[in-house]
């Protein structure tokens, strides 16, 4: 990759930064939806670790972007259409947290249906 902001390396790093980042999301979305079908499946642990590995790529990505973005200059000095990109990565970036609200609130279910479980009917009765 290009590290000159003049070049056209640069910019086809932004944009394959930004594609990396939404299929990221993408995915990390998909394992989400797997997790919940799976609620009482022992798979879910692993749905849920593959959805919070995606939203560690899909978050380094976001951050390569806006590094990148930040060495283009000013928002009002850079040119159009790529004067909208930080508003685009600024929106996948909320994104990405409420998908990140979404696994931490799936993976403290999971976890507590897994410790329910484990106090089953005996260990209850003791």
């Amino acid at each position: 990759m290009s590290d000159d902001p003049e070049g056209a390396g640069y910019l086809d790093a932004i944009f394959a930064a930004i594609r990396g980042g939404a299929s990221q999301l993408a995915a990390m979305k998909t394992w989400l939806s797997s997790a919940e079908r799976a609620a009482s499946s022992p798979w879910r642990f692993q749905f849920l670790g593959a959805a919070r590995a995606a939203h560690r790529r899909a978050s380094a990505f976001l951050d390569e972007t806006e590094e990148r973005l930040r060495r283009l200059g000013p928002v009002d000095q850079v040119p159009a259409p790529l004067d909208q990109l930080p508003r685009n990565v600024a929106a996948m970036r909320a994104d990405l947290r409420e998908g990140e609200q979404h696994l931490d609130r799936l993976e403290t279910d999971a976890t507590s249906r897994e410790q329910a479980r484990g106090a089953g009917p005996s260990a209850r009765s003791s």
